[in-house]
């Protein structure tokens, strides 16, 4: 009868290289149950590998259009916020302007030009905000300050065409009629401040808005600028009410009530124009989020195709851990009796 002999070494290295080949099992298994996921998706899914390096960058292109549309969206409502804020203060001056008609009281006069003043600050903080170091009325121009206020040189430039007209029409400014201050103010005043050559005293603004691609077919305007009419009337507004009612010689009580129907008159035509700007805005934030809920809806049906494709069952992952825990100990503890083997215990 011959024998065979194996050693003790050659059944060591292979339990060794079963227990390699088991904690390997083991790391691509655990990361499995983790994740949900094959833990290497090209050597389990082959030439599908392709499929899925698409639909995961459409998925990165979708997110890359939601943190986009997000950004657009606070700039929209930082804008509406401050429009919201002007057609306010527009409409208080315009109701002091109501209140003071017919009225020529010295203090009422000067409550209206104090109200004009604290309208006209209050629309130049509301033109310069700046969202993410951006300002939110410049345009495309987004690092350069919108709006500068020129009131004072528009009310020194106004009051000095006011005494040129009275002369050219060979009267004084107290003695100019409702109807002359009528048309000095809307053939003289009204270009001084609201064209875009004198426009361009007080704005440095684009005519362009930002806009944005929102979807892959759709592309909004997320911005609106001070160039716009109601931005205009509002300084306007402001400007006559200041320039025009502290003349000296003071004006008659017809000129002064023209002085404050044109004032209101532009005040309310600087409402309609700051309520459109903010009608436009909210129709691209109602197309914004239209377009984000389609988004959304287009990333779920991606991510579950792409689960489809690379996600693993994960009881059957943790049930695979645990069988190959058990496989190690079951060889590290056979490798142990191996390595306590010896001759002497039997000699």
């Amino acid at each position: 009868m011959k024998l065979s002999f194996i050693s003790s070494t050659a059944i060591q290295n292979s339990m060794r290289q079963t227990i390699r080949q088991a904690q390997n099992e083991m790391t691509d298994a655990s990361t499995e149950a983790t994740t949900g996921t094959y833990a290497d998706i090209g050597v389990s899914l082959g030439s599908g590998t392709t499929q899925n390096v698409n639909l995961t960058r459409e998925v990165t292109r979708i997110d890359s259009i939601l943190s986009s549309n997000s950004i657009a969206n606070q700039r929209m409502t930082s804008s509406q916020t401050a429009l919201s804020d002007m057609s306010s203060q527009a409409q208080k001056f315009m109701d002091q302007l109501v209140a003071l008609r017919g009225n020529t009281d010295g203090s009422s006069v000067s409550l209206t030009q104090q109200t004009a003043t604290a309208t006209m600050s209050s629309f130049i903080a509301d033109a310069n905000t700046m969202v993410n170091g951006e300002y939110l009325f410049a345009g495309t121009n987004t690092d350069v300050q919108p709006v500068t206020d020129n009131s004072a040189a528009a009310t020194t430039a106004i009051q000095t065409a006011l005494t040129q007209y009275a002369t050219d029409n060979g009267t004084t400014v107290d003695q100019l009629s409702g109807a002359q201050m009528k048309d000095f103010i809307t053939t003289i005043v009204e270009p001084m401040v609201t064209s875009d050559s004198s426009w361009s005293s007080w704005s440095s603004a684009s005519d362009q808005n930002m806009t944005n691609r929102i979807s892959n077919s759709e592309v909004i305007d997320s911005s609106t600028n001070a160039n716009s009419s109601g931005m205009r009337y509002l300084a306007l507004a402001t400007t006559v009410a200041n320039s025009l009612m502290s003349t000296t010689p003071s004006l008659g009580q017809d000129a002064l009530n023209a002085v404050t129907d044109q004032a209101t008159s532009y005040a309310r035509q600087a409402i309609d124009g700051l309520n459109t700007q903010a009608s436009q805005l909210g129709l691209s934030q109602s197309r914004l989020t239209d377009a984000n809920t389609a988004l959304n809806a287009q990333k779920t049906i991606l991510n579950t195709n792409i689960g489809d494709l690379t996600g693993v069952d994960p009881y059957e992952a943790s049930t695979k851990v645990n069988s190959l825990e058990t496989q190690l100990q079951t060889a590290y503890t056979i490798v142990s009796k191996i390595q306590q083997l010896s001759l002497v215990n039997y000699l």
